[in-house]
């Protein structure tokens, strides 16, 4: 067992901003502006998936779009859903699973699940 744990003051070549963590662990890093937000976020080898947390419309629709990750949601995380993709970009795995699209292995799949209103 591994209590949940959450570590601050990383830099983006932390050991735990570049690998893919499995367990209640949330590395926070500090940003100025939402391009360095992005940039950070983008600037790892791994994307399985992401979550954006914010009470802008706006903000959400573009981090969604502009997040290099197989899932990104949007105020949740781990909401799957049997009939939309699941798989990540990058080291994280090739191609999806969860849904119709796990046939489609010649793709490049993004699902954004969003809770605007």
């Amino acid at each position: 067992f591994f209590a949940p744990t959450v570590v601050t003051g990383l830099r983006q070549d932390d050991e735990l901003v570049q690998q893919e963590v499995f367990g209640p662990v949330l590395a926070v890093q500090s940003f100025e502006t939402e391009e360095e937000a992005l940039e950070l976020a983008n600037g790892v080898p791994y994307a399985l998936a992401a979550s954006v947390w914010t009470r802008d419309n706006g903000r959400a629709l573009r981090f969604s779009r502009d997040l290099d990750f197989g899932c990104v949601w949007i105020n949740a995380h781990i909401p799957f859903v049997s009939d939309m993709p699941h798989g990540g970009f990058k080291h994280s795995g090739y191609g999806k699973d969860l849904s119709i699209y796990g046939f489609e292995d010649y793709t490049r799949l993004k699902h954004v699940m969003a809770s605007l209103a």
